[in-house]
């Protein structure tokens, strides 16, 4: 009979006792290279705990491994690599088993789960979602010093590099016609992005090459010349002047010196003006007479006109005209 009864009592034990117990834990989000906190806190239990266990599967490895162990006193045990990249931040006593990942890589987003292995009730765990979003940096060029601008045909291309270490690489590219009026006008690229709260504006000004046109001759002066420049306009700027007088090599750079008005100076003057994209010419013939108070530079009359303006001062006027090659 005392034997039933001592039965019947550890039946009674066994059947009235509830393990209870809750694991809380936050699901996290992470910039790359910052740090994570994994937050993992045992309530609701009276049992002892034995070890806090952590376990990973992420973009890296795929299959679940332990990574982590915390036993009694706070001693800790790495497993599989992470290392040093592992901090326990919690307090066993108070059933906190928190850590913390340094460094984050996008091949370290995944499913952590954290682990109580408790006395007498076993093991109680919960998952963390930990996402990695990559750290966004932009940068713009125009390719062979064309930018193609936007209009009514335009394309907009874009491209998806997915690199080995999880980050990825998009190039969006804007196409058209290049148009030489749009030179050193303005465009904006807008970047959205989970990681920014505001919107990302690249500011670009648009930089179309196109060679040399409309080179015109002018004096320095409208009273008393002293040099006559070649202005051009062309983009980028000419790398060569080169002034020739009746088909000969004259004299090189953008100004040609007049170190005297006089009948010596008298010919046919071209300035050629070239870039790596193309050259153009520009004409002045000059006709000084002697004994006369006026003296009139004279367009070259068998040049493409494309510029033409007339000049007068007290000694004389100049027209200047100008062609393209």
């Amino acid at each position: 009979t005392a034997a039933v009864i001592l039965v019947k009592c550890l039946l009674i034990n066994v059947f009235m006792y509830f393990p209870g117990g809750k694991v809380i834990g936050h699901d996290t989000t992470v910039i790359y290279g910052e740090n994570a906190t994994l937050l993992c806190q045992l309530t609701e239990t009276d049992d002892d705990l034995t070890r806090i266990i952590w376990k990973k599967k992420t973009r890296e490895k795929l299959e679940e491994s332990v990574f982590f162990v915390i036993r009694q006193g706070g001693k800790t045990e790495h497993k599989n690599g992470l290392e040093d990249r592992v901090q326990f931040i919690g307090n066993f006593a108070e059933k906190n088993g928190s850590i913390q990942l340094l460094r984050m890589r996008l091949l370290d987003e995944g499913i952590y789960t954290c682990t109580f292995n408790l006395y007498p009730s076993g093991p109680l765990e919960t998952d963390i979602n930990v996402t990695v979003f990559g750290k966004m940096a932009c940068s713009y060029y125009s390719m062979a010093g064309l930018l193609f601008t936007i209009h009514r045909s335009h394309l907009m291309k874009t491209n998806r590099t997915v690199h080995p270490d999880g980050t990825i690489t998009v190039v969006s590219y804007l196409l058209g016609v290049p148009l030489k009026h749009l030179n050193k006008k303005n465009i904006q690229c807008v970047v959205k992005h989970n990681t920014q709260k505001d919107e990302l504006v690249l500011n670009y000004t648009i930089n179309i090459h196109y060679p040399p046109e409309s080179v015109v001759i002018i004096p320095d002066s409208p009273k008393n010349a002293k040099v006559f420049w070649c202005i051009v306009d062309s983009n980028p700027e000419p790398t060569s002047y080169t002034w020739t007088r009746e088909s000969t090599p004259y004299y090189e750079g953008n100004k040609l010196p007049v170190p005297k008005l006089s009948p010596d100076f008298n010919g046919l003057y071209i300035c050629n003006a070239s870039n790596k994209y193309g050259s153009s010419l520009g004409s002045l013939y000059v006709n000084v007479h002697t004994g006369e108070s006026i003296f009139v530079f004279i367009v070259n009359g068998t040049c493409r006109l494309m510029f033409l303006k007339l000049l007068c001062y007290e000694k004389g006027c100049v027209c200047c005209c100008s062609e393209q090659n």
